[in-house]
């Protein structure tokens, strides 16, 4: 009961706290307190992410404070209890620390571009092809799915060759709910990672022909084949071109580290 008073407090706090933009209106200084220890507004304001949209801060806020509020109630009896962290747990404490210090310090002395040539993204690709090597076989896969069937997106599709063109004038890439089916073009995907009714056409259709609409999980599925690839083949160079870079960033930043250290 104590604990979910302080959090109303809090909440109550950061509601005037929100509504004192104006310089000129007083702002609460501390928006969460629990015995003797503040959560303050100069805190709250540090940890919000300021790129974040005005009308999300107040809900981070809220999940923060309650966070924080829960965390201090709970470590404020663990005190009472006797309960101590361990030495190797202040140990772990001190070395996050020096970690995080390390990392500051390399953000700010390490140069913010590291150049990779082409030739060099072509040199490691030839030196560890055996690297990019496809374990099983796998399809390069365009797909749609829609909640419900669209009698005028069927139509456009029937017209069309190309499945991507549909989806993007359409903007069925960018519904806000597609989140377990993503629209647009997948990449390189395996073929055993597809649900069984479109693994079973991938395996036996053909390259560049629409499939759908297929009444799958309560909705409605489209898809079209790029491209087909066996366990076995190679990835070319273009697929794993970004990949490669960010390997040898990785790598010249590494030995940059020891040449400072």
């Amino acid at each position: 009961i104590k604990k979910r008073k302080f959090t109303v407090l809090a909440i109550m706090a950061f509601s005037i706290l929100l509504n004192c933009r104006n310089s000129s209106v007083p702002s609460i200084e501390v928006v969460a307190k629990v015995d003797g220890e503040n959560l303050s507004r100069e805190d709250l304001l540090r940890w919000l992410p300021s790129a974040i949209p005005e009308d999300q801060k107040a809900i981070l806020s809220r999940q923060y404070i309650d966070r924080w509020v829960q965390k201090t109630v709970l470590a404020q009896a663990a005190k009472a209890d006797g309960i101590k962290l361990t030495d190797y747990e202040n140990w772990s404490l001190d070395f996050l620390q020096k970690d995080m210090l390390t990392q500051k310090y390399l953000t700010a002395k390490l140069p913010r571009d590291i150049i990779i040539t082409d030739q060099e993204i072509s040199t490691y690709y030839d030196q560890n092809r055996q690297q990019f090597l496809r374990n099983e076989d796998e399809v390069h896969l365009v797909q749609l799915y829609l909640d419900n069937r669209d009698r005028a997106i069927d139509e456009e599709i029937k017209e069309q060759d190309n499945l991507l063109e549909v989806i993007k004038k359409n903007f069925l890439d960018s519904q806000p709910g597609r989140i377990v089916e993503r629209n647009g073009d997948l990449g390189y995907v395996p073929i055993n990672s597809l649900k069984k009714e479109i693994a079973r056409l991938v395996r036996s259709g053909n390259t560049g022909r629409i499939y759908g609409p297929i009444n799958i999980e309560q909705g409605y599925y489209y898809f079209q084949m790029m491209d087909k690839q066996t366990g076995g083949s190679y990835r070319s160079l273009d697929l794993v071109e970004e990949e490669i870079r960010l390997r040898l960033i990785a790598i010249k930043s590494e030995k940059l580290t020891e040449e400072m250290a």
